[in-house]
């Protein structure tokens, strides 16, 4: 269930630490010390990061605390990476870990993981946060929620929400691994209203611009079909054949899945190959999910898992994982590359 996103001009090392670009570096991929310059940061592994609007970042994961102050998984720093205590001041948070988290339009955080309890009140594998991190105790309304750990979590533009993880059911209704939400947390059933789903877990959703969806994860199938680890989905929850109509996909577990302005997908995974060409960890695709040999034409890619692959808005993407190299020059689970 380990994935590790990284947003616009940040990444995450695995130890928990951050890593920024820092503006007035000339070495891309610097670190800025003017982030985090006082204090030990999360007491334990931070899996997922969201920025909020006004810039304050939101992170959640596997950590008892921050800064020494006691956190239930989650935590909300100010933009000089100390923590913003006014999130969670009375309450224990979650009592497992938060996988991910997303940011609604109206500043309510959406949280899935490995969590059954929030403040103490029982939620089944995802729940929403009011901005004051308290719960938000009208969603969902009825029901047990997830039969187990939600992985990743997505936030559409007309503010249904997109789950995908370990459960096969929501409210007591089959899902294979992936489901839609109502913005009251009820289920949507229109969307795979027929067919199995996945065959197994749905670890990373992106919602791209046309608003088709992306997943990615350890699944093999999807409706019955083959697919190596990654797929598109139309809008009703059904397979876009279109996408990877031929190829085996990938040859491992997929961890990340982002779509470009440009419409080609970045991935990142446990795989060695895609569609039977050699790419260490990490890929780019074209819009109907072939792969896009311009990118990494020549180069090994990373040695290790890559857990999240996202592009900046300079043009360039940003890679993490558990990877020591890059191309065969040394990296630390951290790396830029060209677009």
């Amino acid at each position: 269930m380990m994935r590790i996103p990284a947003l616009a001009a940040s990444v995450l090392c695995l130890a928990g630490c951050f890593v920024f670009d820092n503006p007035y570096d000339t070495n891309a991929g610097a670190l800025d010390t003017s982030f985090l310059a006082t204090g030990a940061g999360a007491g334990g592994e931070v899996i997922s990061i969201a920025v909020q609007s006004d810039g304050k970042i939101l992170i959640g994961g596997n950590f008892a605390s921050y800064n020494g102050t006691n956190c239930g998984d989650i935590a909300r720093l100010n933009t000089d990476g100390s923590l913003d205590a006014s999130l969670l001041a009375t309450g224990a948070g979650t009592n497992n870990a938060v996988s991910s988290v997303a940011v609604q339009s109206d500043g309510r955080i959406l949280i899935g993981g490995a969590f059954t309890y929030y403040n103490g009140t029982n939620r089944g594998y995802v729940a929403r946060l009011n901005a004051d991190g308290s719960l938000d105790n009208l969603f969902p309304l009825t029901g047990p929620g997830a039969n187990n750990t939600v992985t990743s979590v997505a936030v559409q533009s007309n503010s249904q929400i997109l789950i995908g993880g370990v459960f096969t059911s929501y409210n007591l209704i089959g899902r294979g691994h992936v489901a839609r939400l109502n913005a009251d947390g009820s289920l949507d059933n229109s969307f795979l209203a027929t067919g199995a789903g996945a065959n197994n877990t749905v670890t990373s959703i992106a919602v791209q611009s046309d608003g088709r969806i992306l997943i990615a994860g350890g699944f093999t199938t999807y409706n019955g079909i083959s697919r190596g680890y990654v797929a598109r989905l139309n809008t009703d929850g059904s397979l876009d054949t279109s996408f990877l109509g031929s190829g085996a996909g990938a040859n491992g577990y997929m961890h990340s899945v982002a779509e470009q302005s440009v419409g080609t997908i970045l991935i990142g995974g446990n795989f060695t190959t895609y569609n039977g060409t050699n790419r260490g960890y990490v890929a780019r695709l074209n819009a109907d999910g072939s792969l896009d040999t311009s990118f990494l034409g020549s180069g090994a890619g990373a040695n290790g898992t890559v857990y999240s692959a996202v592009a900046q808005s300079a043009g360039k993407v940003l890679i993490g994982g558990a990877f020591t190299t890059c191309n065969g020059t040394s990296r630390g689970s951290v790396a830029r590359l060209f677009n």
